[in-house]
């Protein structure tokens, strides 16, 4: 019978190995932590990019809602709907906004409203004349009240970064009615 000694000639047990079985396994638990955390840190960096982009295409759709709120107040004054972006209320081809071809709408996207960026638009709709809440009826034949009637807009901005992050904002301007205009 052969005895086996180890280094210091006591007799040992056999070796079986076991340390490396469980170094292998915690090298592989760790390589699964590690490529998780990986993943985890690209999804993060992702969604903080998207995050910027999106912020980006809300400031220049609030950006060409300023202008397009501009663009209203001085330039239009009896309502043309033949100018591209430009609506009545009543028309019955008028594009709902989600499908709306962005790109045609290219007159309002000139030097005329130099504040719109590439990518942004705008969409001037005339929702008609509405009499105020409280206003006098008038109904004495006397001339109109200045004041008692405003012209109503539903502006629809939408703008677009290069990343594909869009934003579409939606507002109702008003605009005083003055019935001793010529």
């Amino acid at each position: 019978m052969r005895i086996i000694l180890d280094q210091s000639g006591r007799p040992g047990a056999a070796e079986r190995g076991a340390a490396l079985i469980v170094s292998l396994i915690l090298l592989l638990i760790m390589t699964i932590i590690g490529i998780s955390a990986m993943n985890s840190a690209r999804l993060e960096v992702s969604m903080a990019g998207m995050m910027q982009r999106e912020e980006v295409a809300l400031r220049g759709a609030e950006r060409a809602l300023n202008a397009a709120e501009r663009y209203t107040e001085d330039t239009v004054g009896a309502f043309d709907d033949l100018v591209d972006g430009h609506y009545l209320a009543e028309d019955e081809d008028k594009p709902v906004v989600s499908e709306t071809d962005w790109s045609e709408i290219v007159s309002l996207d000139s030097e005329d409203v130099s504040e719109l960026g590439e990518n942004d638009a705008f969409v001037v709709e005339y929702e008609g004349l509405v009499t105020l809440p409280g206003s006098a009826l008038n109904d004495g034949g006397d001339a109109p009240i200045p004041g008692d009637k405003v012209n109503v807009y539903r502006i629809t901005t939408r703008s677009e970064t290069d990343g594909k992050a869009v934003r579409i904002i939606e507002s109702i301007y008003t605009k005083m009615y003055n019935p001793m205009a010529p």
